[in-house]
């Protein structure tokens, strides 16, 4: 192993010999099971680096892993004998769950891989997602449970978590995550109406808001008028309305005071009244997202 995390990348790459102390044969036989022994290895309980997904087959990093002071270091031991076998063409007796092997190649994570692990879980998953959970008082948080060494304890998915119901505005961030939303993707593909053009004072400033919020005020903005928190593939080009691809619109509405911006989301328009500077706009936008004003409308 030390031989391993101590070599030159450039060297292990030529070639493996390898032989097992008091014995003297060598050759591809002897390299194959060195990798079997060490795959094997790799997934003993006892190392405590990864565990037994629900299905019984796959394996997946093992949250209890900081138990060994030296847990790091023991993964980037195992990802090395993983990158040799996958250069000299080894198999290796390990088969790991899909969502980890996305994670490796850096392609974003989604509910829908729970399936190839746990079916019926999944299941369940796009139930609430395809439902109205308003009136069935399932009381989930942004949170779970999970087993810390024979104890269950509750693991907040986001800071706080704990203490946030899941409603059926939010629940879509519970089940996908936090999307990653491109700004300038969203301008380039807005439209506007009622009076308003990008170049108008209120238009800018509305921009500068929505550079300046979080990504999190950013997905709830995207869910106020779209009903969605996910931008599409192929970005905000491929915006759904009501009856096919509608892009986001901001429409222009008089200014009174204390007026809240609006949605119509099934056709994605933003309602942004005329506000006379870029404090009030943005003031009574978060208003707006963080109190649940939505003030839908039909169109």
């Amino acid at each position: 192993c030390e031989v391993v995390s101590k070599a030159n990348c450039a060297k292990l790459k030529q070639g493996i010999a390898v032989r097992f102390h008091g014995e003297e044969g060598m050759g591809q036989g002897v390299v194959r099971e060195w990798f079997d022994i060490l795959s094997n290895e790799i997934v003993n309980p006892d190392y405590a680096l990864f565990t037994q997904s629900a299905d019984g087959t796959t394996f997946q990093p093992n949250s209890n892993s900081y138990v060994n002071p030296d847990h790091l270091n023991y993964f980037r031991f195992a990802g090395q004998i993983l990158g040799l076998a996958l250069n000299h063409r080894q198999l290796v007796n390990i088969y790991f769950t899909r969502s980890f092997y996305k994670h490796i190649l850096g392609i974003p994570v989604n509910y829908q891989d729970v399936a190839s692990i746990d079916p019926e879980y999944a299941k369940n998953l796009q139930w609430i997602l395809d439902n109205d959970i308003s009136d069935l008082g399932l009381e989930l948080t942004f949170s779970v449970e999970t087993d810390v060494f024979g104890a269950m304890e509750e693991v907040p998915l986001k800071p706080g978590g704990g203490s946030i119901l899941v409603t059926q505005n939010n629940k879509e961030l519970l089940l996908s995550g936090m999307p990653e939303i491109d700004v300038s993707d969203w301008i380039k593909n807005t439209e506007y109406t009622s009076g308003y053009e990008r170049e108008d004072p209120v238009i800018q400033w509305f921009w500068e808001v929505v550079e300046d919020i979080t990504q999190e005020e950013r997905v709830l903005l995207l869910q106020f008028v779209t009903g969605s928190s996910r931008v599409p593939h192929g970005g905000f080009a491929n915006i759904m309305g009501g009856s096919g691809l509608q892009n986001f619109t901001i429409a222009a509405v008089p200014y009174t005071p204390n007026l809240l911006p609006t949605s119509s989301t099934c056709i994605n328009m933003l309602k942004l009244p005329e506000y006379p500077s870029k404090e009030i706009l943005k003031d009574r936008l978060l208003v707006a997202l963080h109190c649940g004003s939505y003030g839908y409308t039909m169109a």
